[in-house]
């Protein structure tokens, strides 16, 4: 079963046998690995994808993850703290009845009352 990232789909959540052990990858003179045929297939790991590489020195760990399932996750993730931000926001609002920072030239700015410019 090949995996396949679709922005909005979180592809992880359907891995048929999470926590899987492929196998054992040998690292070359130059740092390269070879990725065990099973796991490519299963995983749907092309030629040409990227993969991020996490890894942990605590414990010698290393992980990798296919770069678009990743990207997918941190656009999800970014989506929720920005929304859970502007309700913050929404709500110091409301609670302090302040809307706009008079001292930020920033809000100033999107407000449309600028200060002159020497």
């Amino acid at each position: 079963m090949a995996i396949k990232s679709t922005p909005g789909t979180f592809p992880w959540q359907y891995v048929p046998r999470p926590g899987r052990i492929y196998g054992a990858a040998t690292v070359g003179e130059r740092g390269q690995i070879v990725l065990p045929a099973e796991a490519r297939r299963e995983l749907g790991i092309d030629p040409g994808d990227k993969v991020m590489v996490f890894g942990n020195r605590v414990n010698g760990s290393l992980v990798l993850m296919k770069a678009d399932i990743f990207e997918s996750f941190a656009d999800f993730f970014m989506t929720k703290l920005n929304k859970l931000g502007a309700g913050a926001q929404g709500f110091m609002d409301a609670f302090t009845g302040v809307v706009d920072d008079p001292d930020d030239p920033a809000a100033a700015d999107s407000a449309g009352d600028a200060p002159a410019k020497d």
